[in-house]
């Protein structure tokens, strides 16, 4: 850490010739031998020397107690504090930051040597010839400082000790020892609207002790809100890596002391503390063999009797940004070590009520399963500044079109515009009775498919991370429905007839939640350790599945079965098998490769496949339906990593970036047939490689779109089109509409065909 000295003393003599001179031997401020108010330049310096003469002029007057000044040097901000104790100023120098760091703490001066010393610097600094507006400031700051004071004298601070024992548990006790500043409410001005990110308001100097299997280290004259600060930014940290299942290792220095944490592979975790011009390799004390979720509980409890010990001792705290960051972190850890150590898993007795819903039955018609080749022949085309491709989708005789400035309707068969509704959204949702409209700052909006008019407006909380969420619930029996996210925490059902929000499901902490519904049940699941199951008519708990690993919303329906992925983007994953309707666990497998983030396991009638994926590129392992055996694996290089996956009857097929088109057996993983299609340049990828699985056809996006027969690869036929097919559609009768990220939309449908009649 560098070497920092703060002097505050009568100007020397002979005083050193620079523009600078007036703050010379007023406030030195020195960091490794340079003087910081000699690098912050002439403008801020003068500004410093104001400011510190009006907040000593008001600290004599009595009109406030303390005062903070900034002081920028060499990208690093600080602070200077000052505090009035009866005839004394208390002076504070510090870095302000993530990271903070205490030069001078609490050093005495004497009040009316320092008035004396920054009149006589303002005094000198003018008589050298300053910028009117200098000049103007520094003039109003000397007749302050001048002005006779009133005859009270200040009373001394009152301080108090306080022993905080954190609720320690008896695996691992931290308290710590302080004193603090005492004001009592009564004493207290009234609280303003505004808060404020003052760390001068919460040093002190105190003590931090840590406990732990009959050993203990104790930490004296360090800045126990430091420490305790960063002992719970380790614990953040401790508690994701227990959820993902990884090591870790972090080592800081802060407050006087240093911390450092590691968790091994094999789960255990140990804390050593130490001094900070301690040895870091052979002085301090290490805690070994702990649990993290010890670790965690003792760090979030000690702040939280911190933040109420000094609440009591001066309740105008609760508008200090940095005590309320820390409570609002200690309340995050508080709700993540319950959601991990919780073990409500919970089923459904009455599985019945919810199988007779079942699940959509799936159109076997498929026209082109056998038969000759496909022509295809352009209808419109339609140019869309700012296109919105997640936004853009067919619904029946519409093609809606979703873009930065408005919402468009086009007739599917000739292309003319029916409406435009304007204003950008945050996603299009379709619906029986229209196009819900979900906008950035939570609004839902339905507007009419037929006509454009607004059916009804309804205002959310906006979504803060992981964009739009939804389900749609439209089956017989069952209420018009549409499920969204909501908030940071919350998923939320409108009623889609009168646009009344019929119940709320909030969670205990925030979650980026991903939904799919079966039947009459929700599936919920994103960044959290459960994956439940909600009534879509009620919002009630049908039933709940717990595990130490988050799920990643990346859920699989199929007839009696759902499939789920857990785990982060680094550490282990895990598969689960869990029966759709009781919520009872079928099984569950670890995965040794990486799962592609986002991608549901793709589910056939006797396997489970999970695509793979790292620096390799993609592959895929493929498990038994009933049991949760290996069956084959082809591991990450078989095709590039961008790949989209699609599975069907018996066959996986997989549609690469690199122009490749393979299919997999799905009981054994022999590859059926590929097809290797060309592009004239690398920029001519299209931006979703998703298959379009349409009466019996597979619509392909490459350069351009191809149609193969998946049961054995035959090439049925291409759309003469020279857009790339970064969005692709295909509707009930195998017209295709193509939409480029430039802008443009074209719509073509199939030729008619020639067959013999015999």
């Amino acid at each position: 850490m560098s070497a920092i000295e703060v002097v505050v003393r009568p100007r020397p003599e002979p005083s050193p010739v620079s523009a600078l001179e007036p703050l010379y031997g007023l406030l030195d401020v020195i960091v490794d031998g340079v003087n910081i108010t000699a690098r912050v330049g002439e403008s801020q310096s003068l500004s410093l020397l104001a400011d510190l003469g009006q907040a000593t002029a008001e600290l004599s007057r009595g009109q406030r107690e303390r005062a903070v000044l900034p002081l920028y040097a060499d990208e690093e901000a600080w602070e200077i504090g000052l505090e009035a104790d009866g005839p004394d100023v208390l002076l504070s120098v510090y870095r302000v930051g993530p990271y903070p760091h205490v030069a001078v703490h609490d050093r005495r001066v004497d009040l009316v040597a320092l008035r004396t010393a920054v009149a006589r610097a303002i005094t000198d600094a003018r008589t050298r010839g300053l910028a009117p507006r200098s000049e103007r400031a520094l003039e109003r700051v000397a007749r302050d400082l001048g002005t006779p004071w009133p005859s009270s004298v200040r009373r001394p601070l009152e301080m108090r000790n306080v022993s905080i024992a954190g609720r320690a548990s008896t695996a691992l006790a931290l308290t710590a020892e302080l004193c603090l500043r005492q004001r009592p409410r009564a004493a207290t001005r009234e609280v303003s609207e505004v808060e404020r990110a003052d760390l001068h308001a919460l040093l002190c100097s105190g003590s931090i002790t840590a406990k732990a299997r009959r050993r203990d280290v104790r930490l004296d004259g360090v800045h126990p809100f430091l420490v305790v600060e960063r002992l719970v930014a380790l614990a953040e940290e401790v508690l994701e890596a227990f959820r993902l299942g990884r090591a870790l290792f972090r080592r800081v220095s802060v407050g006087g002391v240093q911390l450092a944490v590691q968790r091994s592979p094999t789960g255990k975790l140990s804390l050593t503390l130490a001094n900070r011009d301690a040895d870091r390799d052979t002085e301090g004390v290490t805690l070994t063999e702990l649990s993290p979720t010890h670790f965690v509980t003792a760090a979030f409890r000690l702040a939280h009797e911190l933040c109420e010990a000094w609440l009591e001792a001066d309740p105008s705290q609760s508008r200090n940004l940095r005590l309320t960051a820390l409570a609002g972190a200690a309340d995050e850890l508080e709700a993540g070590v319950a959601d991990i150590t919780a073990e409500d898993s919970l089923t459904n007795p009455e599985p019945e009520r919810y199988r007779a819903f079942g699940l959509p039955r799936v159109d076997d018609r498929a026209i082109w399963e056998h038969g000759g080749k496909m022509r295809f022949q352009p209808r419109w085309v339609a140019t869309v500044p700012n296109i919105d491709l997640a936004a853009t989708f067919h619904c029946g005789s519409r093609f809606v079109i979703g873009s930065q400035r408005e919402t468009s309707c086009l007739e599917s068969g000739s292309g003319r515009v029916l409406w435009k509704v304007a204003g950008p959204s945050f996603g299009n949702v379709a619906t029986p009775l229209g196009i819900a409209r979900l906008h950035a700052d939570g609004r839902v909006e339905l507007v009419e498919l037929e006509t454009g008019e607004t059916r009804f407006v309804t205002r959310l909380k906006p979504r803060a991370t992981g964009g739009a969420a939804g389900a749609l619930v439209n089956a017989h029996g069952l209420p018009r429905l549409l499920v969204v996210g909501e908030g940071d925490r919350s998923v939320t059902a409108l009623d889609l007839v009168s646009g009344e929000v019929r119940w709320r499901y909030t969670a205990r902490r925030p979650a980026s939640y991903r939904l799919r519904r079966a039947g009459k049940l929700l599936l919920v699941a994103g960044g959290d350790s459960a994956l439940i199951a909600l009534d879509v008519a009620t919002g009630e708990l049908v039933w709940r599945v717990r595990d130490r690993l988050p799920f990643s919303g990346a859920i699989s329906v199929h007839k009696d079965a759902a499939f789920a992925l857990a785990g982060g983007p680094i550490g282990p994953s895990r598969l689960f098998h869990v029966d759709l309707w009781s919520g009872s666990l079928k099984w569950s497998r670890d995965l040794e490769e990486r799962p592609v983030a986002g991608q549901a396991p793709l589910v056939t009638a006797n396997a489970i496949i999970v695509p793979v994926r790292d620096r390799r590129g993609s592959g895929a392992v493929a498990y038994d339906r009933e049991t949760g055996e290996a069956r084959w694996t082809h591991e990450p290089g078989l095709a590039s990593a961008v790949t989209a996956w699609l599975a069907l009857d018996d066959v996986l097929v997989a549609n690469s970036a690199s122009g490749v088109l393979f299919c997999l057996d799905a009981d054994t993983g022999v590859v059926r047939y590929n097809h290797v299609f060309s592009r004239h340049v690398e920029a001519d990828k299209p931006r979703r490689l998703e298959p379009v699985l349409r009466n019996g056809a597979l619509f392909v996006p490459q350069h351009q779109v191809q149609v193969v027969r998946p049961r054995d690869g035959e090439l049925l036929g291409a759309i003469p089109s020279d857009l790339i097919p970064d969005l692709l559609r295909v509707d009930e009768h195998c017209s295709v509409y193509i939409a480029e990220e430039s802008g443009h939309v074209a719509a073509f449908g199939v030729a008619p065909k020639l067959a013999l009649v015999r």
